[in-house]
């Protein structure tokens, strides 16, 4: 899953805003940026759980322990694939693309061996 496009086309990346040529890119990476969040979101409603459950309605405590989960499994599923090159450092091209950690870091490995020149079978 992406939230935008992304195809390899010969020497180029397509993205939903921007297209790079492959040999101009120095660094792709592959991040959880929302980890952090995550993990602080599941443990403060964790820990507000913990805190007054002695309170809390069984109801209550299993709709905070699936927030808590999906806060958690939120922040590590989602990923973000950033392509950078010399040439747009400092700018905002730097062609950030949002979707999970999986797919992106696939696309990654595609992009890696496109740049090398040994195209792999399930290439885009």
């Amino acid at each position: 899953m992406i939230f935008g496009s992304l195809s390899i086309d010969g020497g180029v990346i397509h993205t939903h805003r921007d297209s790079y040529l492959i040999k101009g890119l120095s660094v792709i990476s592959v991040r959880r940026p929302f980890l952090p969040t995550g993990l602080l979101i599941a443990a403060s409603i964790g820990g507000f759980g913990l805190a007054y459950g002695d309170l809390l309605h069984p109801g209550e405590r299993i709709i905070i322990a699936l927030i808590a989960l999906a806060a958690l499994g939120g922040g590590w599923t989602l990923g973000q694939l950033q392509l950078l090159s010399r040439d747009l450092r400092g700018s905002e091209l730097s062609g950030a693309i949002y979707g999970s950690y999986g797919h992106l870091n696939r696309l990654r490995r595609q992009i890696v061996a496109a740049k090398h020149g040994d195209r792999p079978e399930g290439a885009a």
